[in-house]
């Protein structure tokens, strides 16, 4: 028998709603929404919509600056925004999935008849690492493209209804086809920056007797409060803002896709990308960019320690 894959399975039959079924309704909300509006835009007979913030007027020709191929553009790009909702989810699923990683099983006992069985400590605790860190992401990625994709859909075929015949130029565009790739592509970046936080939350998962959501949460926050009040009190500088910008905030910020880019310092770069003009692969290229910034290298070195904590303390804690 394969252990590891099997471990994953595992994981997946154990947290089914959290990591399928939570992207699944969000999506599924997210595509009532874009029905609805469109359908009351038809109904109102109201041309307007908004295409990466820019508002577009159609009354059977289009009413803006942009062409029509540039407009089919930006819809194509706005299957990688439109990943927001769902990358919220995913930011809430992870976090509890890893809070609960190594604490769930000891609370209900199970832990000691997975004990029993002919799996290491270690693969245990890693199947549930790459469960969080690449499965979760990447099930969350397929629905998100999948809802993007319809959406940008329904908005080119709203539009026909007003003499803009966005859908033929919208699945010529290389956009359309990009996006989803360029999702996928990411998924490795997001993997390695929330790395840390994972390894964090289990550790504690696997250390805390209850509450492990306030000891992992309300540490890092308490110090940092403490550290602010201690600032303003007496006016010594002890690096509370560089706490809560670089523990607190990348502790909790990592589980956000996207976030590396203020962490590594490229959020002025990504603030000035033009989707109409450059291709969805640039925001790629900056992502593995974020790779050669220390603060990613410091935290996996952080990620290692407590992984190797998180995997020693499950081989002697059994209390619920």
């Amino acid at each position: 028998m394969n252990t590891f894959p099997t471990l994953l399975k595992r994981e997946f039959w154990e947290h089914k709603g959290g990591m399928l079924w939570a992207p699944v309704v969000v999506g599924g909300l997210m595509l009532g929404a874009a029905g609805i509006s469109a359908a009351i835009g038809v109904a109102a007979k109201d041309g307007s919509f908004r295409v990466n913030g820019e508002r577009i007027v159609t009354d059977g020709t289009v009413l803006a600056t942009q062409t029509q191929q540039q407009i089919a553009e930006g819809l194509a790009f706005a299957i990688v925004p439109s990943m927001a909702p769902l990358a919220a989810v995913l930011a809430f699923v992870v976090l509890f999935y890893a809070l609960g990683s190594l604490y769930d099983d000891r609370r209900d006992r199970s832990v000691l008849f997975w004990k029993s069985m002919p799996v290491s400590n270690a693969a245990t605790v890693l199947s549930k690492l790459a469960s969080m860190a690449l499965v979760t992401p990447l099930i969350t990625a397929l629905v998100g493209i999948v809802v993007g994709t319809l959406v940008a859909i329904i908005a080119a075929l709203t539009m026909s209804a007003f003499g803009a015949n966005l859908l033929p130029r919208l699945l010529a565009t290389s956009e359309f086809y990009l996006a989803p790739l360029a999702i996928l592509a990411v998924i490795p970046v997001y993997a390695l920056w929330v790395l840390p936080s994972i390894a964090w939350c289990m550790a504690v998962s696997a250390w805390a007797k209850r509450a492990p959501f306030l000891w992992a949460v309300g540490t890092p926050v308490l110090a940092g409060i403490l550290l602010s009040w201690q600032q303003a009190m007496f006016d010594r500088n002890l690096g509370a803002e560089w706490f809560w910008e670089n523990i607190v905030g990348r502790l909790f910020g990592s589980f956000i896709p996207g976030m590396w880019f203020a962490f590594s310092g490229n959020a002025e770069r990504v603030d000035d990308f033009q989707p109409t003009e450059q291709s969805v692969f640039e925001l790629v290229s900056m992502s593995y960019a974020s790779l050669t910034s220390p603060s990613l290298w410091i935290g996996l070195a952080a990620a290692a320690a407590l992984v190797t904590v998180a995997i020693r303390l499950r081989r002697w804690r059994e209390d619920a």
